[in-house]
């Protein structure tokens, strides 16, 4: 069969069944496709000059393919690599990156993905630049953490991260309390080829009374070790927590600091890597511009590069490793093992992690050195986790006052005098009594005479609000 100029392709995985798979969808889709099983048999094919479009596996029985990668761009230029790996890890998705891939896959995907990535690939004009990681970047140190996960949406993250590492974009990284922020922009930092530079970590009280000429004295006390030249901060990255918590005033002085200050001391170089800037938040800052509480030109300036990370209870699949992780941290710490049944991991599962990762790791501990013996009882687990659900529904209890102080500020903000609205005091009354009743009817299942006596009404009042709200009142026997 004669081959098309631009629809050529190579397969290469050492599962037979995928690799038939994968050429018989790119073959009914128009495309001439080779394949191999081998390291060996795909140089083999590239040399032969057949294709514009190699799609592999990391992992081969006589190699790694990401270490010949680089090898493949020197000789063929034109090469477009799509990497497909089970390894679904950071650092596989940044070695990818770096050692020219043009794109990068996890398994497992959708072959639609996989056409419209072929299809994509044929028709960019992107430009792979082979970076090598650096020697004094342990190869191993994301395999299985910090950053772990194989969920869809941490593999999206980290296709960002292996894109950007290299960079010297403005990160912006969003999520609730406890999902790894500070994490993931530590992780980008070590990834990347300044790593031996210190990651500087600054507070909202940095950007009170800043001016440029005390920079260096000011940044310094953040740092274990003095560097007294600016040349000292290239390669640095500096990282800003909780930038939706700060005031305006501080919002001004972080925009002079990205404006003015960074240019000032540290003028474009193309021999040496400007400082990083890292900033994190635990709210959607654009919903905070949209009511006047954050800057709208700062929002842009840090918007470059936006992160967002998912809640565990959003990424469940992901708990099993975070587990089997915090279990070895603890074998390696105390010296003691520790396992979790099948039973134990759908508990874990099925709880709603309002702390996230950090209340897991939390769990774990508290479990662990609650069991006595190898094996953790599901039981231990779910009297943990049950003792957690106390704890937040106290913790929500003593912050209800502060929870309804707070809407009643977003509610009033741009209220106006002039307006027609009446009623007001019924309108929030009904939005607390209307719930209270009903959740109170059914603890006492449906007895009227119980709930009321319970909310302080005489009947005829509870009778009333019940028709007044139009709530449906449901017996029910106490078995």
């Amino acid at each position: 069969m004669d081959t098309k100029i631009g629809k050529n392709v190579i397969v290469v995985d050492d599962d037979r069944s995928i690799r038939v798979v994968i050429s018989t969808a790119l073959t009914r889709a128009g495309y001439n496709v080779k394949s191999s099983g081998t390291a060996a048999g795909m140089w083999r094919l590239v040399e032969s000059d057949f294709a514009d479009i190699l799609i592999t596996d990391v992992g081969l029985p006589d190699g790694d393919a990401l270490d010949i990668l680089p090898k493949f761009q020197n000789m063929k230029p034109n090469l477009k690599i799509i990497v497909m790996s089970a390894r679904s890890t950071l650092l596989t998705a940044v070695r990818a990156e770096k050692k020219g891939a043009f794109e990068y896959l996890p398994k497992p995907f959708d072959l639609d993905e996989l056409l419209n990535l072929v299809s994509n690939t044929f028709n960019s004009n992107k430009i792979i630049k082979i970076n090598n990681l650096q020697s004094n970047t342990p190869k191993s140190i994301y395999d299985s953490g910090p950053v772990i996960g194989k969920s869809i949406a941490m593999q999206e993250i980290y296709k960002t991260i292996s894109r950007v590492v290299n960079t010297d974009h403005i990160i912006l990284v969003s999520g609730e309390s406890g999902t790894g922020k500070h994490l993931i922009c530590k992780s980008i930092h070590d990834l990347s080829s300044s790593n031996d530079k210190p990651f500087i970590n600054l507070d909202a009280e940095f950007f009170n009374e800043f001016t440029n000429d005390k920079f260096l004295d000011k940044i310094n006390n953040y740092l274990p070790n003095k560097i007294n030249a600016v040349e000292g901060f290239y390669g640095c990255s500096f990282y800003i927590k909780n930038i939706s918590e700060f005031s305006l005033f501080q919002q001004k002085n972080v925009l002079n600091f990205i404006e003015n200050t960074m240019p000032k001391f540290f003028p474009i170089n193309f021999d040496i890597k400007r400082p990083r800037l890292f900033f994190s938040s635990k709210v959607n800052i654009l919903n905070l511009v949209d009511k006047g509480l954050f800057r709208e030109d700062l929002f842009y300036r840090l918007n470059a590069v936006p992160i967002k990370l998912p809640s565990l209870k959003d990424r469940f699949e992901d708990i099993f490793e975070l587990t089997t992780l915090f279990l070895n941290n603890y074998l390696n710490l105390k010296g003691s093992k520790r396992s979790i049944s099948y039973e134990g991991i759908n508990i874990l599962k099925n709880y709603s992690w309002p702390g996230n990762i950090r209340e897991l790791k939390n769990v774990i501990d508290r479990i662990c050195l609650l069991s006595s013996v190898e094996y953790i009882e599901p039981s231990i687990i779910r009297d943990v986790l049950l003792e957690d659900r106390v704890l937040d529904d106290n913790k929500n209890q003593e912050n209800l006052e502060i929870f309804f102080n707070n809407y009643l500020k977003r509610f009033f903000k741009d209220f106006d005098e002039s307006s027609t609205l009446v009623n007001l005091h019924q309108q929030f009354i009904s939005k607390i009594e209307k719930p209270l009743i009903e959740t109170t009817l059914k603890l006492f299942r449906g007895n009227q005479i119980k709930a009321s006596k319970c909310l302080g009404f005489n009947r005829n009042t509870l009778r009333s609000k019940i028709n007044f709200y139009g709530i449906e009142v449901i017996k029910k026997r106490k078995v």
